[in-house]
């Protein structure tokens, strides 16, 4: 996890450095060292071991390498070097960046990036297998493109008062800089595990997965393009205008995100499949779990070949892992209960009769709906909007019914499923 902090709390910071400095000299505290490359300027102490000069050296090298990356995509910094300071924070607090006026009233991005003891306990309890130049890697990475994200909005084709895009978007351009890392993992948690448990445009780090498929999908250029929209534009309007170009709308790409992330064809699939494991029941214990099924359905049923109307949630999430904002329990009227929330539910053929699907939503909101099934050859999948019919192969293991739906409405639904011919 990454934290920003504001103004007020960076001037606390500049009175407690400038007081413990005068202490130094009073008890004999090694001053603080620096480091300058081309384009940073990086403090860290090493007394009673806080950082090393080789640790130093790695985050040296990585704001670097991040900065070539940022600038041979597009966007924009601001000019001078930037300072860092690598400093003991706490737990799971990696980094930060916020601005201070200089004595001209011109605004001056600080850095701060953890110590290497942080990092390393971070590594020791974090879901996503990484190492820790990784981790350093993709810090810098992220706390660097708050710096782009604060210029940008200063000179008018940004807004960082848009905290829908402000975490999310430097959680995922840090996978395109250090595609190794896959640490934008771990938060995306709230978001994978209860994909209804609250509105999209609320999250925070977990809203980063969307962000990685959009920018594996359009890539980097068409986040300049949203950066800019959204100095005139908020929330989904900004990612409207910035898809116009393409005759796409947020809406038409968040349901295809839908569909990829229940059929496991999103960036990263093959490590969510063993991100977390399943709970331990209560009363036992055992050294190896079975992954958890990521994304939950909220729904399971068998295909008999005859009629039945699925009306109510009978499956939820199995992981160890508890969401922030869970979704509707088991025994609940199924609905999406939140704007851009997904539900999934999986059908397991116990015959090959012919299936109709009927779909009957809430009359004020607007649902995507599609529907995939999966065979020994892979998933085969198709959108649709009242019904659609299907014959269920030997070989399909699986069918699974995607829906989502955009801000109006209840989001009550119902599914219905009746034999075909």
């Amino acid at each position: 996890m990454r934290w920003r902090t504001d103004g007020r709390r960076a001037q606390r910071i500049v009175l407690v450095i400038a007081l413990l400095t005068v202490a130094s000299h009073v008890i004999g505290v090694a001053a603080p060292r620096q480091r300058t490359s081309e384009h940073f300027a990086i403090t860290y102490e090493t007394q009673f071991g806080a950082s090393s000069g080789s640790y130093a050296q790695l985050v040296e090298g990585y704001l670097e390498s991040a900065y070539t990356y940022y600038m041979a995509a597009g966007f924009e910094l601001f000019p001078g070097i930037i300072e860092v300071e690598i400093l003991e924070t706490d737990a799971g607090e990696l980094g930060a960046e916020y601005l201070l006026e200089d004595e001209m009233g011109a605004w001056v991005p600080i850095i701060e990036i953890t110590s290497e003891s942080i990092m390393e306990d971070y590594l020791s309890y974090a879901y996503v297998a990484s190492s820790l130049e990784d981790l350093v890697a993709s810090t810098c990475a992220h706390e660097l493109f708050h710096v782009i994200q604060d210029y940008h909005s200063l000179q008018g084709d940004g807004d960082v008062s848009e905290l829908s895009f402000v975490e999310p978007h430097a959680t995922a351009i840090q996978e395109l800089v250090v595609p190794t890392a896959n640490d934008y993992l771990g938060p995306a948690l709230d978001l994978l595990l209860a994909p209804d448990g609250m509105a999209f445009f609320e999250r925070s780090y977990d809203g980063g997965i969307f962000w990685v498929y959009f920018l594996d999908r359009f890539g980097s250029e068409a986040l300049l393009q949203l950066m800019d929209s959204s100095a005139r534009y908020d929330g989904r309007f900004a990612i409207d205008h910035a898809l116009s170009f393409q005759d796409l709308t947020f809406f038409d790409v968040w349901a295809d995100f839908a569909l990829s992330l229940a059929i496991s064809d999103v960036p990263d699939s093959d490590v969510l499949a063993t991100l977390v494991p399943e709970a331990e029941g209560s009363g036992w214990w055992t050294r190896t779990r079975n992954p958890a099924q990521i994304p939950p359905v909220v729904v399971q049923s068998t295909w008999e070949g005859v009629e039945q109307t699925i009306e109510t949630v009978n499956a939820t999430n199995t992981s160890e892992y508890i969401p922030n904002f869970e979704d509707d329990p088991i025994g609940a009227d199924l609905r999406i209960a939140h704007s851009y929330g997904i539900d999934i539910l999986e059908i397991t053929p116990g015959s090959t009769v012919p299936m109709l699907i009927v779909f009957a939503g809430d009359s004020g909101s607007e649902f995507r709906t599609a529907i995939a099934s999966e065979t020994s050859t892979g998933w085969t999948s198709a959108v649709f909007e009242n019904s659609i019919a299907l014959t269920p192969d030997v070989d399909t293991s699986r069918i699974r019914i995607v829906i989502t739906r955009s801000e109006p409405g209840t989001g009550e639904y119902t599914v219905t499923l009746r034999p075909g011919s």
